[in-house]
């Protein structure tokens, strides 16, 4: 839950994530440089309780989702702090919490757009296709890395990216877990705009305040019928994908391979 209310509309939550309100654009940051923005359980249901209040409010036109700093916009979830998940439910249980929320927030009623401020992966490029669109600096990767620690992704990412750039690059990328270049993302259509690194903020903004500019009408009725067209959710996949992440979560092959990436990581960043 969130710890004050800051002057000019910010709320600081515990987890590290803030919401700052500037005219009708609702601007989530998730600040948490130790993990390089990963996504704890905390993150979840601070994200919800978001959620919550900005589906409650009537003036908020856009949002906008990124990471704090240049490093990193979601580096995926939080492995050190979710490494004491070990039975099935409980696997399930994460899975389900952070599925609902990412189609909660595909689903709200306002664009949303994700600033993709760093390197993403695993569950953060979850969460980035979870937005309406994405908007990208040159020099971030993306990718879907889940394979690589034995495991699947199970908060709705299998299906909307498979619906974002169809069934063989879908296959590509989730077996593969090859992370893209920026340029290669907006190939693939996983970023609408990229931009050079010392533009990006203000980009950034600008195209929040053009969202932000365009009236109520005709924004809603978009955002409607774009959700006709491209369904935000998934819910007769949810189970079954939740259920084959739990089961690989738990398995030895991932506790393996997570070990070993995290050995590989460390020895990177003290090489650094």
């Amino acid at each position: 839950m969130s710890t004050r209310r800051e002057p000019g509309h910010e709320q600081v939550f515990d987890s590290g994530i803030q919401l700052a309100l500037t005219g009708a654009v609702a601007l989530i940051t998730i600040d948490r440089a130790d993990t390089r923005n990963a996504i704890s359980t905390e993150v979840m249901h601070d994200l919800a309780a978001i959620l919550d209040e900005i589906e409650a409010r009537t003036d908020v036109a856009v949002v906008g989702i990124r990471g704090a700093g240049d490093r990193a916009f979601v580096s995926g979830g939080d492995l050190k702090e979710l490494a004491g998940i070990r039975s099935f439910e409980a696997a399930k249980t994460m899975a389900d919490m952070m599925r609902q929320v990412l189609d909660r927030l595909a689903s709200l009623p306002m664009p949303t757009v994700a600033l993709v401020n760093g390197d993403t992966y695993g569950g953060g490029a979850e969460l980035a296709i979870a937005c309406d669109m994405r908007l990208a600096a040159t020099d971030v990767t993306i990718g879907f890395t889940q394979a690589r620690l034995g495991i699947m992704p199970a908060w709705g990412g299998v299906e909307r990216l498979t619906a974002l750039v169809g069934r063989g690059r879908a296959s590509y990328l989730l077996a593969t877990g090859a992370a893209l270049t920026a340029a290669d993302a907006r190939e693939m259509g996983l970023f609408e705009v990229v931009h050079p690194r010392d533009e990006f903020e203000e980009q950034a903004r600008r195209l929040l305040e053009t969202i932000a500019g365009v009236p109520a009408g005709p924004r809603h009725a978009i955002k409607q019928l774009v959700n006709a067209v491209a369904r935000p959710s998934w819910p007769a996949t949810a189970d079954a994908a939740t259920s084959s992440f739990a089961h690989a979560w738990i398995a030895d092959e991932h506790w393996a391979m997570a070990a070993a990436a995290e050995h590989k990581r460390r020895a990177r960043d003290s090489s650094e």
